[in-house]
């Protein structure tokens, strides 16, 4: 029984590269949304969190509210 020549190991070795579904691309798209709008929100709501009132100001009323008079 012979062994295998260099060439034929090397040809055995060699995979077919795979290629890009829609699907995939769809899922990749759709996780990079995700993380986007995660890190938004999260960036948006520490913002928020990080606003200090003071004590002395009056509440804040709507552009519609009515005043108590």
């Amino acid at each position: 029984m012979s062994s295998p020549s260099v060439s034929d190991v090397s040809f055995q070795q060699q995979a077919v590269p795979q290629t890009v579904t829609l699907g995939w691309t769809l899922r990749r798209a759709a996780l990079g949304i995700g993380i986007l709008l995660a890190s938004v929100a999260l960036g948006a709501w520490l913002m928020h969190a990080s606003i200090e009132t003071d004590g002395n100001s009056p509440p804040v009323h709507g552009e519609y509210a009515v005043s108590p008079e």
